[in-house]
């Protein structure tokens, strides 16, 4: 009698290879699905540090535009009105009117280019004012995806 408990405390003890094999594959399932899911995080995080560089761009120019002196009979190239569909702006006077997105490190290797496009159209109103729409609009390529981020703000020239 003693030995047929014996038998059974051997047999269930320990691992079959069935469950062995089913853990192994399990946890490789579970590990290459994590692999996959860091990949696809780590691309957004790139991709929004693009983002982020365009946007800073962007509102550095609206900014300029809101803070330089202009009056009616000096009013600055960056105000100049433009034809509804605008005229490239080279704002860090590179090479053909390319503005760099992101720089490698503190070298000056251009990982992101794009173009930058001043819109200005004067606006009317009841006041016969000088006021004037600008918009600034960033196109850039970034992992063979086009994309755009643009803004727009109004500005009175001073009297």
């Amino acid at each position: 009698m003693t030995l047929s408990k014996n038998r059974r405390k051997t047999r269930t003890s320990g691992f079959a290879l069935i469950e062995v094999m089913i853990g192994a594959v399990l946890i490789g399932l579970i590990a290459v699905g994590s692999v996959q899911g860091l990949g696809r995080i780590n691309r957004n995080a790139s991709s929004n540090r693009v983002l982020t560089n365009a946007r800073a761009i962007v509102q550095r120019n609206i900014d300029n535009a809101l803070s330089v002196t202009a009056t009616s009979t000096a009013i600055p190239g960056i105000l100049a009105i433009t034809s509804a569909s605008g005229v490239v702006y080279d704002d860090d006077a590179g090479a053909a009117n390319i503005v760099s997105v992101v720089l490698q490190g503190s070298s000056s290797v251009q990982l992101v280019q794009g173009t930058l496009t001043r819109i200005v159209t004067a606006v009317a109103n009841p006041d016969s004012a000088d006021i004037r729409q600008i918009t600034f609009r960033l196109a850039y390529v970034y992992q063979g995806q086009a994309y755009s981020y643009s803004l727009t703000s109004m500005r009175a020239i001073d009297t």
